[in-house]
């Protein structure tokens, strides 16, 4: 199944590919004061793929904070939080916001809580690799790594 997806108004777009329905993913609603302030609901499946697309590059905001080992991307002009991506040289893995999908209302599992404060750099970076979905970027050069 693939569900599709953008920011409000268009600029960044996300494509998830996933062989397990919508209704079975569990979901994820990080503790820190960014994704709280963001009220997001992360996916996250190392066996999914996911495709995020700058279609117009102008408005790609990307952002860091805290340990800096992963870029959370924005839309300049609409302000959605899309996704958070990690890149290693050619490699990049991500969480989607899934409210930033067209078919959100079908993940419908609350999202369970996460706190990640006690982790270490090296083991944030681990996790996500090990968790996050492998992620092709279209029309924006690869983050620096972590």
């Amino acid at each position: 199944m693939i569900f599709q997806g953008q920011c409000h108004c268009g600029a960044i777009r996300v494509a998830l590919s996933s062989d397990r329905p919508p209704e079975e993913q569990v979901l994820g609603a990080c503790q820190c004061s960014f994704c709280r302030k963001h009220n997001a609901r992360a996916f996250s499946d190392p066996k999914a793929l996911v495709t995020l697309t700058a279609a117009e590059p102008q408005q790609l905001q990307r952002y860091t904070f805290g340990l800096r080992t992963s870029e959370q991307v924005l839309c300049r002009r609409c302000g959605v939080y899309v996704a958070m991506t990690l890149a290693e040289g050619e490699r990049v893995w991500s969480v989607i916001n899934v409210d930033a999908l067209e078919d959100r209302a079908r993940f419908s599992r609350a999202a369970e809580p996460r706190d990640y404060s006690a982790e270490d750099r090296e083991g944030r970076v681990a996790r996500r690799k090990a968790r996050w979905c492998p992620t092709t970027l279209v029309g924006w050069a690869v983050a620096a790594s972590p």
